[in-house]
C-alpha cells in the first residue's frame, strides 16, 4: 500500500512520456517500415531467380547451390536488420554504442525524409571516449530532432555536435541557414507530417524520464 502511494506522483509524468513516445513512433513509422521493406526486398528477388533456375529443364545445379547459399546469408542479414528496426519500439537501456555511432544510427533513419524538406543533416559529433545509450538517442534525441525540424521554414543544415563540459556530455542540435540550397522555401502548411508535430513539451517529458537536462531556444 505504501509502495503504491509512493509511485503515484510519478504516474502523470510516465503517462505523458508514453504519449510522447507514441507520437514519436507514429512519426518514425514510415521510415521504420521502409527500412524493414528494404531489408526484405532482396530476399524476394533472389527467391524468384532461384525458382526460375529450378524450373529450367536442365538446371545448373552449381548455380542453384550458390544461389541457395546466397539466399541463406541474405536471410540472416535481413533478420538482423528487421530485429534492429523492432528495437526502436522498445530500445534496451543496456545497449550502449559510441556517440558518433549512436547519432549516425538515429539520423540515418530520417535523413531522406528531411532532405525532401530541404534539410541536410551534418553529423559533427567527435569521436569522444564515451558511449551513449541507444535508448536515449532513439527517444530524447530523436524527439528533439523532430521538434526542431518541424519548426524549420527554410532550407537549412541540421548540425549535430557533441562535447564535454565539466565532465558532462553535451549534445547540441542547431539549424544553420543554407541559402545556397535549391529547395523552395517551406511554408508553415507545407509538408505536414503523417502524424502530429512534436512539441518541446514532448521532448521535455522524455528528457525528464531519461534523467537528461534539456535546454532550447526559440
Amino acid at each position: 500500500m505504501i509502495s503504491d502511494l509512493q509511485q503515484q506522483p510519478e504516474l502523470p509524468k510516465q503517462r505523458l512520456a508514453e504519449s510522447a513516445r507514441y507520437a514519436l513512433l507514429r512519426r518514425l513509422s514510415p521510415a521504420l517500415r521502409h527500412n524493414m521493406a528494404g531489408a526484405l526486398q532482396p530476399l524476394n528477388m533472389m527467391s524468384i531467380l532461384l525458382e526460375k533456375r529450378l524450373q529450367n529443364s536442365s538446371p545448373d545445379l552449381a548455380a542453384v547451390v550458390r544461389n541457395s547459399s546466397q539466399l541463406s546469408k541474405a536471410s540472416v542479414e535481413a533478420s538482423k536488420s528487421c530485429m534492429d528496426v523492432v528495437t526502436w519500439l522498445a530500445p534496451s537501456a543496456s545497449d550502449f554504442v559510441s556517440v558518433a555511432r549512436a547519432i549516425e544510427d538515429a539520423t540515418q533513419l530520417v535523413a531522406t525524409e528531411l532532405s525532401f524538406k530541404g534539410l541536410t543533416i551534418v553529423n559533427n559529433t567527435a569521436d569522444l571516449p564515451v558511449e551513449l545509450s541507444r535508448s536515449l538517442t532513439r527517444n530524447v534525441f530523436m524527439a528533439a530532432l523532430m521538434a526542431l525540424t518541424d519548426a524549420a521554414l527554410s532550407p537549412a543544415h541540421v548540425v549535430v555536435q557533441a562535447r564535454f563540459d565539466a565532465g558532462t556530455l553535451v549534445l547540441t542540435i542547431s539549424l544553420q541557414s543554407a541559402p545556397e540550397e535549391s529547395s523552395n522555401l517551406l511554408s508553415p502548411g507545407s509538408g505536414e507530417p503523417p502524424y502530429r508535430k512534436l512539441e518541446w513539451a514532448d521532448v521535455k517529458v522524455l528528457a525528464e524520464v531519461e534523467s537528461v537536462q534539456l535546454t532550447h531556444t526559440a
